[in-house]
């Protein structure tokens, strides 16, 4: 059995509908899926609502178990990352009062990020970005997507390069919440927190031991020991920090789009024998 716990679709920066996600996933065996887009679950509610009807088995193929899911950016110890949740109920309150929240925030940086684009004499840069977006949640790869229509760059990855990243003219720092108020709003509506992606931090391994010893913490349920095409060194090694801070393991693609071969849907490796699997937990939480 594949499982694919990280994916993301049109309602954020991915490039498949969740309608066309699932589709994908099926085509490439996998069997359950969570659809993760950031600080939203639109796409989510789109799936359920899909799967509800009578009709969906004859059109869906391979059955596929949909797990309803989140990735949130938080801030821990002054720094961003992303926490994905796993098994939410979509229709608690509280987690939709949090992710409005977090839709306020990336709409507040999205203008930042415009007026400073259009003092680099890129003008409309926001509009477009809107007009890419269109009821997804605004984001930095919707900018990038606009510059490169516009003829400003020829690759996203230039946008980041020469605008976008960490440090450039037209970065645009925010105020995210706490990893424990990310946390506690995923554990409200019954989910479970998995630290995103720990090895694309690229971080030094005492500020790794220091993230997951924070994350713990914080609430923090598991850790994501696999995305998408891993090396088995990182697999190891993040597999005995997942036994020394008592942390459960996820597995997903981190899935984006078509063309980006080393993280399509399902490629990610199943977990290892001697990890403890996120799912694991599900029963005692709930």
């Amino acid at each position: 059995m594949i499982f694919d716990l990280h994916t993301h679709s049109t309602a954020s920066d991915g490039a498949l509908s969740p309608e066309a996600l699932l589709i994908r996933a099926q085509s490439n065996g996998v069997s359950r899926m969570a659809l993760t887009d950031h600080d939203t679950i639109a796409g989510v509610k789109v799936l359920q609502e899909a799967m509800a009807k009578p009709d969906f088995g004859d059109k869906a193929g391979s059955p596929i178990e949909l797990v309803a899911g989140v990735e949130i950016s938080a801030d821990i110890d002054g720094h961003i990352y992303h926490i994905l949740g796993l098994w939410l109920d979509t229709e608690n309150i509280a987690l939709n009062t949090f992710l409005e929240g977090q839709r306020q925030v990336r709409e507040a940086r999205a203008e930042a990020i415009g007026e400073k684009l259009a003092r680099q004499g890129i003008a409309d840069a926001l509009q477009g970005a809107k007009a890419l977006a269109g009821d997804a949640v605004l984001s930095r790869p919707h900018f990038a997507r606009y510059l490169v229509e516009q003829g400003h760059c020829d690759k996203e990855q230039q946008a980041y390069k020469r605008w976008l990243g960490a440090g450039k003219s037209c970065d645009v720092s925010c105020q995210w919440p706490s990893a424990e108020a990310a946390i506690a709003a995923i554990h409200g509506a019954g989910g479970l927190a998995v630290l995103a992606h720990p090895d694309k931090y690229r971080l030094t391994r005492t500020r790794m031991r220091t993230l997951l010893e924070a994350f713990k913490a914080a609430g923090g349920d598991g850790l994501e020991l696999i995305s998408g095409r891993q090396d088995d060194a990182i697999t190891d090694y993040l597999l005995r920090l997942s036994h020394k801070y008592d942390l459960a393991c996820s597995t997903g693609s981190d899935f984006h789009s078509p063309e980006q071969t080393w993280s399509d849907l399902g490629c990610n490796n199943a977990l290892p024998s001697t990890a403890v699997p996120i799912w694991s937990l599900l029963s005692s939480h709930l």
